[in-house]
C-alpha cells in the first residue's frame, strides 16, 4: 500500500510543479493504476478517497468507474463515496465528478439502478455552501458530460430509471438550464451541439411518456365511477324493496295513511348518480390537465429561477474578478507612480551630471587654449633668444675654419643647450 501512495504522492508532486500544464499520457496511466491498485487494498477510505478528489485532473471519474463495476454491492460503494469524508468539501470537484460519471454509465449502459443515484445527486452536487448554483456549472457539464457523451450512446429512458419524478424533473430542470447557458454562450461546437440536441430530445420523450401516463389514468377513472353507480344503484333497489315489505307487514299497530313510491323513482335515482358519476370524471381530468399545467409551469418557474440563480453567481463571479483586477490595478498604478518618480529622480541626476561635463569641457577647453597660447610663447621666447646666436652662425659660415672659430662655434652651441634648457627642454 505504501508504494502506491508514494507513487501518488509523487505524481501529485509533479503535478503542482506544473501548474496547469495536462498530465502526460504516462502519467494518466501510472495515477490510474496505483489509485486502483490502492483502492483494491483499503476501499474508497483514507488516502483512497483524498487522491480521487485531489487527483481528478489526471483521469476524472474514470478510475472511480473502473473501480465501481467491479464492487459487488455497487449501490453500497455509491453510497460511501456520497456519505464520504472529501465529497462535498471542494463543490466543483464533486460535481465534476458526479457529472463524469453520469456520462461514463450512459457511454457503457450502466444498470439502472445505479445510475438513479447519481441522477438524484446530480442537482444538489451543483450547488455552492451558499446554496447558490455553481458558477463553472456550464463549464463543467460541457467538458465533462457533452464533450464525453458518445453520440452513439443508447440513453436509458429516464421513466424506467426507478426514481421519483421529483428527482427526475429536478435533474431535467437543472441540466436543461445549465445547456441554455451553454447555447447562449455561443461556444458549443460539433460533438457538444449534437449531444445537446440529443439529451433534449432524451428529456422530451421523458415529458411524453408522463403526458401518456397521466392520460391513461384519467381513462380508468370512467369504469371505476360507472361500476360505483351500479353498486349505487343495488343498494337503492334493495333498501325501497325492504320498505316496501315493512309496509305490508301485519305488525304495524299505528294506521297512516299509505303513501304510493313513484314507479320511476329508482330509475331517476340511477341517471342522477350517473350524472354525478360523469361530472366527477370531467372534474377529474380537467383536474389531472391542470395538475399537468401546474407541473409543466412549475418547471418553466424552476427552470428561470436556475437561469436567475446562474446569472446572479456569473454577476458575482464578475463582480469578484472585476474586485480582483481593480486591485491589481491599483498595484500597477502605484508601481507605475514610483517608477515615473525614479525616472524624474534619474533624469534631474542626468541633467545635472550633463551640466557639470559642459562646464568641463569648457573649463578643459579654456585650459588648452592657455596651454597653447603659453606654449606659442615659450616658442618664441626661445627664438627670439637663439636668433643672436643664429646670426652669429651665419655670419661665420664663410670664414675659414680654425681653432679660434671652433671654440666659439662650440661655446655658441653651450649657449643654445643652456637656452633650452632653461626653457623647459629636458636634453640631458
Amino acid at each position: 500500500m505504501d508504494k502506491y501512495v508514494e507513487t501518488l504522492d509523487a505524481l501529485m508532486k509533479v503535478k503542482k510543479e506544473k501548474k496547469k500544464k495536462e498530465p502526460t499520457i504516462k502519467e494518466k496511466e501510472a495515477f490510474r493504476s496505483a489509485w486502483l491498485s490502492l483502492v483494491a487494498d483499503t476501499g474508497l477510505v483514507g488516502r483512497a478517497e483524498q487522491f480521487l478528489y485531489e487527483g481528478f485532473a489526471f483521469c476524472g471519474a474514470e478510475p472511480f468507474y473502473a473501480y465501481l463495476i467491479q464492487t459487488e454491492d455497487q449501490n453500497a460503494t455509491l453510497a460511501t463515496m456520497f456519505s464520504g469524508k472529501y465529497y462535498g468539501i471542494d463543490s466543483n470537484v464533486s460535481f465534476r465528478l458526479v457529472t463524469h460519471l453520469l456520462a461514463l454509465m450512459l457511454n457503457n449502459n450502466a444498470p439502472r439502478n445505479i445510475l438513479a443515484p447519481i441522477i438524484k445527486r446530480l442537482p444538489g452536487a451543483c450547488v455552492n455552501k451558499d446554496k447558490k448554483r455553481l458558477g463553472t456549472a456550464e463549464k463543467t457539464l460541457e467538458k465533462y458530460f457533452l464533450a464525453e457523451l458518445r453520440p452513439d450512446a443508447e440513453l436509458c429512458p429516464l421513466a424506467d430509471i426507478g426514481t421519483k419524478p421529483v428527482f427526475i424533473n429536478e435533474f431535467v430542470a437543472l441540466v436543461s438550464s445549465i445547456m441554455d447557458g451553454i447555447e447562449n454562450a455561443g461556444s458549443a461546437k460539433g460533438v457538444v451541439v449534437k449531444n445537446i440536441a440529443k439529451i433534449r430530445k432524451w428529456f422530451a420523450d421523458y415529458d411524453i411518456s408522463q403526458r401518456v401516463s397521466a392520460d391513461t389514468k384519467t381513462d380508468q377513472v370512467i369504469p371505476e365511477a360507472t361500476t360505483i353507480t351500479e353498486e349505487k344503484a343495488k343498494t337503492i333497489s334493495v333498501a325501497d324493496n325492504s320498505q316496501e315489505e315493512k309496509v305490508q307487514t301485519p305488525r304495524v299497530v299505528v294506521a297512516q295513511p299509505e303513501e304510493k313510491v313513484p314507479a320511476d323513482m329508482i330509475a331517476y335515482l340511477t341517471e342522477l348518480l350517473g350524472k354525478a358519476a360523469k361530472v366527477t370524471t370531467v372534474v377529474k381530468a380537467e383536474s389531472t390537465q391542470q395538475r399537468v399545467k401546474i407541473d409543466a409551469l412549475t418547471q418553466a418557474l424552476e427552470g428561470e429561477q436556475n437561469k436567475l440563480q446562474g446569472a446572479n453567481q456569473q454577476i458575482a463571479d464578475l463582480q469578484d474578478t472585476i474586485t480582483e483586477l481593480r486591485k491589481k490595478l491599483s498595484a500597477s498604478e502605484g508601481d507605475i507612480f514610483a517608477l515615473r518618480q525614479a525616472v524624474k529622480q534619474r533624469d534631474a541626476v542626468i541633467a545635472e551630471k550633463e551640466a557639470e561635463i559642459a562646464e568641463r569641457v569648457k573649463m578643459a577647453e579654456v585650459l588648452s587654449r592657455d596651454r597653447s597660447k603659453q606654449a606659442d610663447e615659450l616658442l618664441q621666447k626661445l627664438a627670439s633668444k637663439i636668433r643672436i646666436e643664429y646670426r652669429d652662425f651665419v655670419d661665420a659660415l664663410d670664414v675659414p675654419m680654425s681653432c679660434d672659430l671652433g671654440e666659439n662655434l662650440r661655446l655658441q652651441l653651450q649657449s643654445i643647450f643652456d637656452i633650452l634648457e632653461k626653457g623647459g627642454m629636458k636634453i640631458k
